[in-house]
């Protein structure tokens, strides 16, 4: 009878394991090294996304430089261009020599070789977003993590139906966890003045799905729910607390993560 009370699930079984093996594949393909020794938990907050900006396109220019910072990609040849002036186009195949190589990240030393490609990776910019930094920012992310998955040509858990949604997720590998989940939704009362459609990221997830993976995150990474919680919406605690006691729940899969960082022994 006590299982009446049992805390519901925040996913479903299918739900959660899915997001479990986009895990499994970040951590296979995309440096395990830089997750687990290097990526931060970056927050919406001056202290990661400094500088003084004097215009919309500088506002711009100053996130993006920060999340190809921290999302371990200097050495990758990214521009962010105006609306103005971009025109969409697919983005060529790096020359890469060795895939599994050209795919690490670093976030700290930058000490990476610069990586070739016939042309740039062009980026631009929602112009309504430079009013919401946050969505900005986490919309970078997700464009870097596209651009991840396709130079890597492997294709995510679910397949290529789950493109989108799986460079979500890894953009909450990559540590944008928390602005990822603020702007999976916006709401869309007040008056016509105060609301504007166009500044909101466009979210494949749901919220409660991108709030796991930020729970899982920091599970892996060991980082205090009280440090993941300290800048989400006030609305979405609740579920990352959900989250988090789902995940506690699976110990047995959280551990076959975490034995991934298994540091090669020198040879003797």
């Amino acid at each position: 009878m006590f299982t009446l009370f049992a805390a519901k699930p925040l996913l479903n079984e299918d739900e959660s394991q899915w997001i479990f093996d986009t895990f499994h594949w970040a951590l296979t393909y995309f440096d395990k090294d830089e997750f687990f020794q290097r990526c931060r938990l970056i927050q919406p907050t001056d202290q990661y996304f400094k500088g003084q900006v004097d215009s919309h396109k500088a506002l711009a220019q100053t996130v993006f430089e920060c999340s190809v910072k921290y999302a371990g990609l200097q050495h990758w040849p990214l521009q962010l261009q105006h609306p103005d002036q971009y025109t969409n186009q697919s983005a060529e195949l790096m020359v890469l020599d060795n895939i599994a190589d050209a795919l690490k990240r670093d976030s700290q030393t930058n000490n990476l070789t610069k990586l070739f490609s016939p042309q740039p990776i062009v980026l631009t910019y929602n112009r309504h977003q430079t009013g919401k930094p946050e969505d900005l920012a986490a919309t970078f992310a997700s464009h870097f993590a596209q651009h991840l998955i396709a130079q890597s040509q492997q294709l995510p858990p679910g397949g290529p139906n789950l493109f989108v949604e799986s460079s979500e997720v890894l953009a909450v590998f990559m540590g944008f966890g928390v602005m990822m989940c603020n702007s999976a939704y916006t709401y869309r009362g007040g008056c016509g003045s105060c609301y504007n459609a166009q500044a909101n990221r466009l979210a494949s997830l749901t919220e409660d799905k991108i709030v796991f993976a930020l729970a899982l995150f920091c599970k892996l990474k060991n980082i205090p729910h009280k440090q993941a919680m300290k800048h989400l919406k006030k609305y979405l605690r609740s579920l990352y607390k959900q989250a988090a006691e789902q995940i506690d729940k699976e110990p047995e899969k959280v551990q076959h993560l975490l034995d991934l960082n298994v540091q090669k022994q020198p040879i003797k």
